[in-house]
């Protein structure tokens, strides 16, 4: 956990600066209203699912830095654990956090049946892909962060003629021993990308899969640290977190499976009950906004916004071959999807 007195590396205040003087875009009144009132609130806690702690924090720094005098403080846990903590609080009648963000639509489906989010639109969506806006027609969560699954390899360990170039591959028995990916029961994106499977290939993808003794982690994210160090060699990842990876000169690539790369919205909403509504409200805006958008394509993700360039590199979701399980599948079909995970890979 970072707090808005956590004094950022040199790369980051580097990077805000840049930001103050690339020319914000200026507050509208609904904002500034919203600072005033945040002002007297001074902090705001945002649970997150999405990203890692670094970024959780440069987002953390940007908001402090674009509204002074509001405290933040980013707890980022994978998005299964910070689902518990948030029901904790919640049977316990204490919320400590204001925003939450997950990448398991589920848990807002099932939030906001219980009546445990507050609605609220941001102004600055209208500025949000259309594909990312009102994924809530209601207007309880919203679009806070885009994930790609799909298929990661370590360079060193395999040439690029041979790597898996669609899901199915992965099953193939020349990676015995050599694959990983995360769990359901601790991931969100994980848990969707079982949905997807599931959905095309029947759960006897996953028996082949478990055919192979995978190594398996508990976030997206842990795949491209076991590939970085060479114990497995190809699995299934987080583009975006391969990506970074490979920018500091690890031996990774990415392939954009044939059928289509597995995309997740991760929603956010308000926790009802929160001591920091505006503030809430207010990041809410900030997560909506060009700023954000901006220090997602600095650390290679998608960005949210039309008005925001993909990072050099990168590809934008226009020129990829998409598809995504709905909100109404993930609620029904991810919590069985959890129990026969368990009961196939027994964990």
């Amino acid at each position: 956990m970072r707090q808005a007195n956590w004094v950022p590396p040199l790369w980051a205040v580097i990077g805000l600066g840049l930001l103050a003087a690339s020319g914000a875009r200026a507050e509208t009144a609904h904002e500034k209203d919203l600072y005033d009132a945040a002002k007297q609130e001074g902090s705001v806690t945002w649970y997150s699912g999405i990203l890692d702690q670094q970024i959780c924090d440069r987002v953390g720094q940007a908001f402090s830095a674009q509204y002074p005098g509001i405290q933040f403080d980013a707890i980022k846990t994978t998005s299964q654990v910070a689902f518990q903590r948030l029901l904790q609080d919640l049977k316990a009648g204490q919320v400590q956090g204001d925003v939450f963000t997950t990448t398991d639509i589920g848990h807002m489906v099932f939030l906001k049946s219980k009546g445990e989010l507050v609605q609220y639109v941001p102004e600055n969506e209208a500025g949000l892909v259309p594909a990312l806006q009102k994924v809530d027609p209601d207007g309880y969560y919203h679009t806070g962060w885009v994930g790609l699954s799909a298929i990661v390899y370590n360079t060193a360990k395999v040439k690029p003629a041979d790597a898996p170039k669609d899901w199915p591959d992965l099953t193939d028995a020349k990676w015995k021993n050599q694959i990983t990916f995360g769990s359901p029961n601790y991931s969100g994106m994980v848990g969707v990308w079982t949905v997807a499977m599931a959905e095309r290939y029947g759960w006897a993808y996953f028996d082949k899969l478990n055919d192979l003794s995978p190594q398996i982690g508990r976030s997206i994210d842990d795949s491209v640290t076991v590939l970085n160090s060479g114990e497995r060699i190809v699995g299934m990842g987080n583009p975006a977190t391969a990506i970074r990876s490979a920018a500091k000169g690890n031996p990774l690539a990415v392939v954009y499976p044939a059928s289509g790369t597995l995309m997740v919205i991760s929603p956010s909403g308000i926790i009802k009950g929160g001591t920091h509504p505006n503030a809430a409200k207010l990041f809410m805006e900030f997560l909506a906004g060009p700023e954000y958008s901006k220090i997602l394509v600095e650390n290679f993700e998608q960005p949210l916004r039309t008005d925001v360039a993909p990072a050099t590199g990168a590809k934008s979701l226009a020129d990829m071959k998409l598809f995504a399980p709905t909100a109404e599948q993930i609620d029904k079909e991810l919590p069985p999807n959890k129990a026969k995970w368990r009961d196939t890979f027994g964990m």
